[in-house]
């Protein structure tokens, strides 16, 4: 079934990554990109080659946190410039979010009980992130917040559940929790912020 949540990923967000190079004609298109680098993460755990083994048996595909730190940063900074986030207030949020996915990672891979150590800075740093961008330009962008609430959230609640955590989830399901929030946090989400941007340049 594994195999079948990674083929998916990968013909969602190529199909994804054709719409986003002909609907989204901008000079930098960050959704294209957020397609390409998450269609790369999703053969590379398709191959199964980068993953350790849970005390369970679980494989752990820690190679997605890498790849979240790319496509989570071009995220952010879509995030910050609809929050009119400015100057180092914008650098110091995309720096978090790639904190977050970097230390995500080390927890991911790590299958010791330092692994925590690595989760509770991530967790750290995302509060703080949260912190910014929950109090940031509420008014017209008060929509992102549903995708931060309902998606990023719930990313690390996986995390816990999975064979990477506390083994409650066997790799299987969690990965297609993953995959789902891969969607409604990419996907969904960039093509929601076209739209609004569409809406606002013509208002």
């Amino acid at each position: 079934m594994i195999d079948i949540i990674f083929i998916a990923g990968m013909a969602i967000f190529f199909v994804s990554g054709i719409y986003f190079y002909f609907f989204n004609k901008k000079a930098f298109n960050s959704a294209l990109l957020i397609c390409l680098i998450t269609l790369i993460s999703y053969i590379l755990m398709w191959h199964g080659s980068l993953i350790t083994i849970s005390s369970a048996g679980e494989p752990i595909f820690w190679s997605r946190w890498l790849f979240y730190i790319g496509s989570c940063t071009l995220l952010m900074f879509e995030i910050s410039k609809y929050k009119k986030i400015k100057n180092l207030d914008s650098i110091e949020v995309i720096f978090l979010t790639a904190i977050v996915m970097f230390t995500g990672f080390f927890a991911a891979w790590n299958i010791t009980n330092v692994k925590w150590i690595y989760f509770a800075i991530s967790s750290i740093a995302y509060i703080i992130l949260l912190a910014k961008i929950l109090s940031a330009r509420k008014g017209v962008s008060g929509w992102i917040n549903f995708y931060i609430y309902f998606g990023w959230t719930i990313f690390p609640v996986v995390f816990i559940l999975a064979p990477s955590g506390i083994g409650i989830l066997n790799s299987e399901i969690s990965n297609l929790f993953y995959l789902i929030l891969d969607i409604l946090t990419k996907i969904v989400f960039s093509v929601q912020l076209i739209y609004k941007k569409r809406k606002e340049s013509i208002a």
